[in-house]
């Protein structure tokens, strides 16, 4: 990246580090499937990510670092994004858990409850669920004792 990422707001550059931990999740299976581009070519235009930053991140994700300073809400609307690349193409592999869950931990969950988030979020179907509806059930989870 170059000299004008300097200049980037921090907004710009959590919707960039956030969707640098997307792409990480749909490269961390060694393929990324027709769904995964799909999915990832419509959350970049959310975040105003160009097709240079494109082209980029979808290369070296690992340059990006990931940026926690969210508040609960916006990082479990994250959360929820990294779950449908996640389960975009059908099936949840084992790299894609362990990558998750290092990305649940850089978004500054609780550690005691980062396990648990992960194998709730994996178990919840997103077709039946909106991102308010998974906020809410996430909500509770950090909520237990």
């Amino acid at each position: 990246m170059g000299i004008s990422d300097l200049y980037l707001s921090i907004g710009q550059k959590r919707n960039i580090s956030h969707f640098a931990n997307i792409v990480r999740i749909a490269k961390s299976d060694n393929q990324i499937t027709p769904e995964e581009i799909e999915f990832l070519a419509k959350v970049s235009k959310k975040y105003n990510i160009s097709n240079e930053q494109f082209k980029d991140i979808l290369k070296f994700p690992e340059k990006i670092p990931t940026i926690a300073h969210l508040d609960c809400i916006e990082r479990i609307e994250r959360l929820y994004e990294l779950m449908v690349m996640v389960k975009a193409d059908q099936h949840v592999e084992e790299q894609e858990v362990v990558m998750l869950r290092r990305i649940v931990i850089g978004l500054a969950f609780p550690l005691n409850r980062v396990d648990m988030i992960v194998e709730h979020s994996i178990e919840m179907n997103l077709n039946e669920m909106d991102v308010d509806s998974f906020t809410d059930r996430i909500l509770k989870l950090l909520k237990m004792r």
